[in-house]
């Protein structure tokens, strides 16, 4: 198995009120910045800080939907810090956030 292909990390979560972990894997827990502004902090450190993320976020009882404000994200070896927003481009709390983490 090629290392580089498989996820890393992932984490689906409840973003809203109390932060809650669904599922995850290599992931300790979430940190709640404030507004729709998220950490995900990796159990096992990535090896550098180029790895490569697949975020998406939303709520089911809305159209919209899958909106990730990279404009402020930070990732480090320990955690990826991002931010989710609604369709006016404002920090939204978001009911499902999910994230894969991909690197060597």
């Amino acid at each position: 198995i090629n290392q580089a292909r498989i996820s890393k990390a992932w984490v689906n979560f409840n973003g809203t009120g109390t932060v809650a972990i669904r599922s995850s894997y290599n992931v300790s827990s979430i940190t709640d910045n404030g507004t729709g502004d998220y950490s995900v902090v990796f159990s096992t450190a990535m090896s550098d800080a180029n790895y490569c993320t697949n975020i998406s976020a939303g709520d089911k009882a809305n159209v919209w939907g899958i909106n990730v404000f990279d404009g402020t994200s930070t990732y480090t070896t320990s955690l990826c810090r991002f931010h989710t927003i609604d369709p006016s481009d404002t920090n939204h709390d978001q009911p499902i956030v999910g994230v894969q983490v991909f690197g060597n």
